[in-house]
């Protein structure tokens, strides 16, 4: 039983010690809370050296193969606790219990008394050659073969104090940009802008924030009484989105001084100059990201904080405070978290309860919270839903502050004289493509000889700035509807999108209309064709709960005349709509263009192109604004 005991610590030992090598860039690090630095995207997970066991200490950082190193480690534990070693019989503990001597001298001859001297980036690019405090828990042979229980908890150890000492160092960093100040205690204040309390947007002074909470501390009674006042902090008009409010106890409570859950005098304190409280809604979808959230961030900043252009000194001391409280609500693409939220702020975006505020107060000496009157979103931002779209000059500063923050030129008019007409395609597998596009472009090529440039590309995997560049060079751009539509606001002014819809989905075409007239200063027109034929990748559709209750009168109408039930056709408890519509037609099928429909639009488009270039080349410099109360039918 001894030498099955060692063969099997020395294999999981071996295990721990090669992956505690593996140890994340700081990037990883502050990725733990949802958060990257520029130029850095990571999938790590956070698991403590012993998930069993309940700890106050900052947990190590494991990247996705670390985790599952980790995970079959200690299920093998619990498999030899139970007696259950015989895998490891035919294994030489000698050679293991070598190969695991090599592997710690190897991994782990790092100097932790330098990390305090060491930038995190660096940590993985150096191996300190001084012997370290680490020793101490490298045990001998010996141990190795006679003492498993205590190699597994040293190993753990050693592990977890390298991540504590990385992690500390990247919190550090963290603070530098935040300074610890002692200012003297004060009251909260506020001043609130907009008639009701739809269009309110206020500014709350002094706020105080503590572990995830936002405490207004005062001893005005009549604040005491009534809490702060309210705002909407989300410009959709359905539910749960219209009950978001900032002032609900989920975010903010109003205290008296004495009544702080902390301490002023000898609790360390962080200043936040400005920040905007926001709560991110539709974060994994591109458009709604660059097509809504952008736009409604620079109206609040441009119109309340005089913050209307792209300036990286000026935006050094302004924060984006998220409402959200679960990293999962803050998932989204790297074109969007660690580059369209930097045109705004230089930090990333922070969690309220981030860990880097752990023991801290921070001081926020102004919150921003509120949609206002004006917004830009499909299609509550019109009269009918209690707001109207942005003013013009919002638009155009919008514009500005998107190009300069991409590195490109601003005012630029479309091409004229040779179109340059960008077909945006998509993976087959993804659903959205084009069958039949090496087709269209012949008969395009043919019926304009001579005037179109034609660039075929897809966008999975590009940067924002790559994005950007690509529509920023376009006269004309055909795409299937979906989140592409957010680069929109990249096209040079008097441009044209066309926007092609499959098959059960004509309610889409409105988004591409309602986007262009918010943007009307930028003279940007949609162009829509009726719905195209779409083919359903059915190995997917099969594969639903939805397709397997249908009955086959159903299947065969969906497949034959592409039409989807109503819901009062099916004996389910699911939205047809969704499912058939939506899930299948969307996003699931392909389409096959009509040359036809295709060739028309291209050509009023050139139309549109050429004529708002003869007329606009004289005044684009200038700024529009459209009336507020026209509603797009």
């Amino acid at each position: 039983m001894r030498k099955i005991w060692s063969k099997w610590q020395a294999s999981v030992l071996w295990v721990l010690l090669t992956q505690a090598a593996s140890f994340p860039a700081a990037s990883e690090v502050l990725t733990r809370q949802g958060r990257t630095t520029p130029g850095y995207h990571s999938q790590g997970r956070s698991l403590s050296a012993n998930p069993s066991t309940p700890t106050n200490q900052p947990r190590a950082v494991l990247t996705d193969g670390n985790t599952r190193a980790l995970l079959q480690a200690e299920q093998q534990q619990q498999l030899a606790l139970q007696g259950s070693s015989t895998a490891y019989e035919d294994v030489d503990s000698t050679q293991i219990a070598s190969e695991a001597g090599i592997v710690a001298d190897a991994a782990f001859r790092t100097d932790t008394a330098s990390l305090s001297q060491t930038k995190p980036e660096a940590l993985l690019a150096q191996r300190h050659e001084p012997q370290s405090a680490i020793q101490e828990y490298q045990p001998s042979n010996a141990a190795v073969l006679d003492e498993p229980r205590l190699i597994l908890a040293a190993a753990s150890q050693v592990s977890q104090s390298l991540a504590d000492a990385i992690e500390k160092k990247a919190g550090e960093d963290q603070f530098d940009a935040w300074p610890l100040v002692d200012p003297p205690f004060q009251n909260a204040l506020h001043e609130c802008f907009g008639s009701s309390k739809l269009h309110r947007v206020c500014k709350y002074y002094n706020l105080l924030l503590w572990n995830g909470t936002l405490y207004y501390p005062t001893t005005d009674l009549a604040v005491l009484e009534t809490g702060p006042p309210r705002v909407p902090i989300s410009w959709v008009s359905l539910s749960p989105f219209d009950k978001m409010e900032f002032g609900q106890d989920e975010w903010a409570e109003v205290v008296l001084p004495q009544d702080l859950p902390f301490k002023w005098d000898t609790t360390p304190k962080l200043s936040m100059k400005e920040a905007l409280f926001w709560k991110l809604t539709f974060q994994d979808n591109y458009g709604h990201l660059l097509g809504e959230h952008g736009p409604i961030i620079h109206n609040l900043m441009c119109s309340y904080l005089n913050r209307c252009s792209y300036n990286e000194e000026d935006l050094k001391d302004f924060h984006i405070l998220l409402g959200n409280l679960k990293e999962e609500e803050i998932s989204m693409m790297p074109a969007a978290s660690q580059e369209m939220f930097n045109c705004f702020c230089k930090r990333a975006l922070m969690l309220s309860n981030d860990i880097f505020f752990k023991d801290h107060v921070v001081v926020v000496g102004t919150l921003l919270a509120g949609i206002g009157p004006t917004c830009r979103g499909y299609p509550w931002c019109r009269p009918q839903f209690g707001r109207s779209p942005m003013v013009g000059n919002m638009v155009t500063t919008w514009q500005e502050r998107i190009l300069d923050c991409t590195g490109l030129p601003k005012n630029v008019i479309a091409p004229a004289d040779t179109i340059n007409l960008v077909v945006i395609d998509r993976h087959y597998s993804a659903g959205r493509s084009f069958l039949n596009l090496p087709d269209v472009i012949s008969h395009l090529e043919v019926k304009f000889p001579g005037t179109l440039n034609i660039t075929v590309d897809k966008l999975e995997g590009k940067s924002l700035q790559q994005q950007a560049a690509l529509y920023y060079n376009a006269s004309i751009v055909i795409q299937t509807h979906g989140a592409a539509l957010g680069n929109v606001i990249f096209l040079p002014r008097g441009a044209v999108v066309i926007d092609i819809v499959p098959e059960n989905n004509e309610d889409k075409s409105p988004w591409v209309v309602y986007m262009c007239a918010d943007f009307k200063p930028l003279f940007i027109s949609p162009i829509t064709i009726p719905p195209q034929k779409t083919v359903l990748q059915m190995a997917k559709v099969r594969r639903t709960k939805e397709w397997a209750m249908l009955s086959p009168y159903w299947r065969q109408r969906i497949l034959r005349e592409g039409v989807c039930p109503e819901d009062e056709d099916v004996d389910w408890q699911m939205d047809t709509y969704a499912a058939c519509n939506f899930q299948w037609f969307l996003k699931s099928g392909n389409l096959v263009l009509d040359y036809g429909q295709v060739g028309d639009a291209v050509e009023t488009g050139i139309i549109h192109v050429r004529g708002v270039h003869e007329r606009m080349i004289d005044y684009v410099h200038k700024s529009y604004e459209f009336d507020l109360t026209a509603a797009v039918v």
